[in-house]
């Protein structure tokens, strides 16, 4: 199949089957313009985002970077490493995604996380309050406490709730900035 030199073809992702591996991301655009250009194009943008250089040659260079903190950081940082080779007129990508795995985990557990602990912190907390109100031998009204700390565990956990709507979304959107990213980077490498 023949491409016009400069389009983008973005493979199949692939997502890595091994538990605590990054998921990949594969790209590569035909181009007229020298390896070596194509290759130092895209390193000058990759180490002016705090990617530092494994390893380099004409047409092969490996970089790692930092990582994804924030979902304001550049997007390329959702790339940890980054593989890159020139051969026959073609710049493949080749990237572990593991800035945007950890973000990925962050907002899926965090949020669920936050409403466990301030839900049993508040159920506790009221659990307390009424055994000093009302005193441990008191029986009856001790039946009525439960009831308020079960309300007091669910308010908790309610601010959660469209968390659990939010947090695909924001997954999904990480994850493609960081491949529409990696998509213009190589893009942007071999146009003339």
């Amino acid at each position: 199949m023949m491409v016009p030199a400069g389009w983008i073809i973005t493979q199949a992702n692939e997502r890595s089957t091994m538990p605590h591996s990054s998921t990949r991301y594969s790209t590569f655009a035909e181009s007229s313009r020298r390896e070596t250009e194509a290759i130092a194009h895209a390193l000058t943008t990759l180490t002016n985002c705090g990617f530092r250089i494994e390893h380099k040659s004409d047409d092969t260079a490996t970089v790692t970077g930092p990582g994804l903190n924030s979902s304001r950081q550049n997007p390329l940082l959702g790339a940890t490493k980054v593989h890159l080779n020139a051969t026959d007129g073609r710049l493949k990508l080749d990237a572990e995604l593991g800035g945007v795995d950890r973000m990925v985990r962050f907002v899926k557990r965090f949020p669920p996380m936050l409403g466990l602990g301030l839900g049993l912190f508040f159920a506790v907390a009221t659990g307390l309050m009424a055994w000093l109100q009302l005193g441990a031998g008191n029986g009856v009204p001790w039946a009525r406490v439960w009831r308020w700390i079960a309300i007091a565990f669910v308010t908790s956990l309610a601010p959660v709730a469209p968390w659990l709507f939010l947090s695909p979304i924001i997954a999904r959107s990480t994850r493609r900035r960081t491949e529409q990213a990696l998509d213009t980077l190589v893009h942007n490498a071999v146009m003339q």
